[in-house]
């Protein structure tokens, strides 16, 4: 009896030094079917006014992004050092969420990080129309709110903003609210 109830959890393989589940995951388009279905209820709700749209999609991925950081880190050490968080957000983390590692990794080691991704999965079905281009500008503030919420989550509060270089090739740049100006601190929510 307890060899099959074994049979039937899932299966754990630990990659890196996050445990991954084997298990069934949501179709990718689900997701996008899903994204578009929330953007055209903002769009609506909100008249159009980007700005508030962006707003809400980042708020949504601060929450999700706390969640799955909470997670994808359950069973890790707490990690101290800032570069060892952007470390494990641009490789386990990205991986997770993205299904692929950023493809670079530039800091200042002053508390600003640039994350490179040159094929940003969530963009590549995008045209390079201006319609799109707006699409995309929601697409990214989702996953930067994503990105600020995992970094809240492992104990640093930063800036996320993202830059479309040319669909699909995006910038995510990150930084320490300690060393923000002072008047623009990152958001505390």
């Amino acid at each position: 009896m307890a060899a099959e109830l074994k049979e039937h959890e899932p299966m754990v393989a630990k990659v890196g030094r996050v445990i991954r589940r084997q298990k069934r995951e949501v179709a990718e388009s689900a997701f996008q079917f899903l994204y578009i279905e929330i953007l055209q209820h903002l769009t609506v709700y909100h008249n159009g006014d980007r700005k508030i749209i962006h707003q809400k999609m980042e708020d949504m991925g601060l929450h999700i992004g706390s969640r799955l950081a909470e997670r994808y880190t359950g069973q890790l050490l707490r990690m101290t050092e800032q570069l060892d968080i952007i470390k494990f957000v641009c490789k386990e983390f990205w991986i997770e969420i993205f299904h692929k590692q950023a493809d670079k990794l530039q800091t200042n080691y002053l508390g600003i990080y640039v994350l490179h991704d040159y094929k940003f999965s969530w963009l590549t079905r995008l045209s390079h129309t201006q319609a799109e281009l707006q699409e995309a500008q929601a697409v990214v503030s989702f996953a930067s709110g994503i990105i600020r919420g995992a970094l809240k989550n492992l104990g640093m509060h930063a800036k996320v903003t993202c830059d479309i270089v040319q669909i699909p090739r995006c910038t995510f740049t990150i930084q320490d609210s300690s060393t923000l100006p002072s008047g623009k601190s990152a958001k505390k929510s």
